[in-house]
């Protein structure tokens, strides 16, 4: 079968780095070819273009593409008026391209790019899976949103159980619903992990190392680990916490409030932030815990990650970590915002090395066995299958 993976990549992040190893894995058995709208993410076409995936990119000539601005209304609307014309022209040449290809299925991850699709009756044929990244809360799925993914999405792929129990939540039938756990590329993993960091990382004389991987946006949590390093310091103990990621578009609000909070707790030289790093498996084993203290999560790919490579995890109970972490048995859960908690289990850890082996040896199995690429390529297989054969037999209407 024939299968276009369509959207618009600006941050190389856990979604995308997902999105193009499941295409590296589909294009094993089928013909897979991905559209872009920008090419504005080099790391994200080198990895496609290295596999031979073709790549389309729609509109290479765009430059500032990036909205942003989600606080501020009216530069929000200024910067979508001024791209209008761009819009305009990525439309048509969308048309022409999947035209060209006349894929049995396509998939996309996110409402952007189901509301190109709708926008054209001659792309009406063509079956439509989306990847429900997140974990979108019910009451949040209406409007626009919902009336896509009603009547133009043909199959729905939930990356966790709870994404899939707010899909019924907010409606969406049953048998459109297919849940596809995410995973990652666990020999790339294991092969990244391995090469030499990209820098030099401070505070390595620091015990624990404490690693908190994650995109610099307010519902990632960072804020919970600074305060948590603030209480471990005040106990007696000289961690060091390591954040690498850094904020997408032009909106640097949280990376300055998150330094500001550092410097308010006198933690300054113990946290230490990496920007946006390739190399984080080389990160994680040189780290002594991971967490990821997220107050909302579709799935928490760095989990997998540091499982894989036997680093216990701690973590918040939220979205599709509920179905990676077992409490107690694979890694550690506290709740939002919840700093006490946090460096109480940090704390725990590095005392109890003992619990640590019993904690990254089921995370292993967890990651390995649950969770591996074969079982996503599978599932994500059948969804887009399950699409060609439901257009046939069951038309969703449009209008």
């Amino acid at each position: 079968m024939k299968f276009i993976y369509f959207g618009s990549v600006i941050h190389f992040g856990g979604g995308p780095q997902l999105a193009a190893d499941t295409a590296k894995r589909l294009a094993v058995e089928h013909d897979v070819e991905i559209i872009d709208n920008y090419g504005a993410c080099e790391p994200y076409l080198k990895t496609l273009k290295d596999v031979g995936i073709k790549v389309h990119i729609l509109v290479p000539e765009a430059k500032n593409v990036y909205i942003g601005y989600k606080n501020d209304k009216l530069r929000r609307l200024w910067r979508i008026i001024y791209q209008i014309p761009v819009f305009l022209r990525l439309r048509r040449r969308l048309i022409k391209k999947i035209c060209e290809i006349n894929p049995d299925a396509i998939w996309v991850y996110s409402y952007t790019p189901v509301a190109f699709l709708v926008s054209s009756f001659r792309l009406r044929k063509y079956p439509l899976a989306m990847e429900v990244v997140g974990c979108p809360d019910a009451a949040s799925i209406r409007g626009f949103r919902k009336w896509l993914m009603e009547h133009r999405v043909t199959i729905l792929m939930a990356i966790s159980t709870e994404t899939a129990k707010q899909l019924q939540l907010a409606g969406m039938k049953e048998d459109r619903i297919r849940i596809v756990f995410d995973t990652i590329g666990m020999a790339d993993t294991l092969k990244r992990s391995t090469q030499a960091l990209e820098a030099p990382l401070p505070g390595l004389d620091r015990h624990p190392r404490i690693l908190v991987p994650a995109t610099l946006i307010p519902k990632k949590g960072q804020d919970t680990a600074i305060k948590a390093i603030a209480r471990l310091k005040s106990e007696g103990l000289d961690p060091t916490l390591w954040v690498a990621g850094d904020a997408p578009g032009n909106d640097q609000s949280y990376p300055e409030y998150l330094q500001n909070l550092a410097k308010k707790l006198e933690v300054l030289q113990n946290v230490h932030f990496l920007g946006w790093r390739y190399d984080v498996p080389a990160i994680i084993l040189c780290s002594d815990i991971v967490v990821l203290p997220t107050h909302e999560e579709g799935f928490g790919h760095v989990i997998l990650e540091a499982m894989l490579l036997r680093r216990p995890v701690i973590a918040t109970p939220v979205g599709g970590i509920k179905d990676s972490i077992k409490d107690g048995c694979n890694g550690l859960i506290f709740l939002v915002d919840d700093d006490e908690a946090l460096a109480s289990h940090i704390k725990r850890l590095h005392m109890d090395k003992q619990y640590v082996s019993v904690l990254t040896e089921n995370g292993y199995k967890t990651a390995t066995e649950r969770f591996s690429p074969e079982n996503h390529t599978k599932r994500v297989t059948e969804a887009l299958v399950d699409a060609v054969k439901k257009r046939k037999t069951d038309r969703v209407k449009i209008w």
